[in-house]
């Protein structure tokens, strides 16, 4: 079976987990609460990059060999922890009665951010691994099949991802008042405390 007719044996399994809201969108939703749509864009782009990297690592049959490195994801995946929390807390403390504008934050540090929450969770290597081999045979992939099939991940997670900042980005514009702004904030930080949560106990 070629690669073009086995495409979405791959595409449907991974759209419906990239739709599946986690920690890495409602981190997300919390940027573009914070710093707005724009300034989320590098965020974004991080988490697609880290996704992209897991997707490239279990096409090439890595991902047994990545998993056996459980300690270097334990330290990731408490840093994106704390990053959550470090946003939840932003959000939480933010002043509404008296509006700011956002610090300035470089698009390197957004990718960066994205980037690591993406990467803190090897379950997506483990769900990537389980997918490829039903579409695939991965023992029989060219290197352009494996780019297609990384740059399709790459489309896919990216249109979603952007759904959920112009959900985002509506949401706050449909909220102008400070008490409902403030209520956004704090709601948006509760959700993240959360996820940080379920972060540092799931494995």
């Amino acid at each position: 079976m070629s690669v073009t007719a086995s495409i979405w044996f791959f595409a449907v399994p991974f759209a419906i987990a990239a739709a599946i809201p986690g920690p890495a969108q409602a981190a997300m939703l919390g940027q573009v609460v914070a710093r707005g749509a724009r300034s989320t864009l590098p965020f974004i782009g991080g988490m697609v990059m880290g996704n992209a990297l897991w997707l490239l690592v279990a096409t090439l049959g890595l991902a047994a060999l990545a998993l056996r490195f459980e300690y270097l994801f334990i330290a990731v995946k408490w840093l994106g922890v704390a990053f959550i929390l470090f946003i939840a807390w932003k959000l939480w403390s933010n002043n509404t009665a008296q509006p700011q504008e956002p610090p300035q934050r470089s698009a390197s540090r957004g990718l960066l951010a994205g980037a690591l929450l993406t990467l803190s969770n090897p379950k997506a290597v483990v769900f990537f691994g389980a997918v490829l081999p039903h579409a695939f045979d991965l023992t029989t992939l060219s290197w352009s099949e494996v780019i297609f099939i990384t740059a399709l991940g790459v489309g896919i997670d990216l249109s979603i991802q952007l759904a959920y900042l112009l959900a985002g980005a509506r949401l706050k514009r449909a909220i102008q008042s400070p008490r409902a702004m403030r209520r956004l904030n704090r709601t948006s930080a509760g959700v993240m405390t959360g996820c940080a949560g379920w972060m540092a106990i799931s494995r």
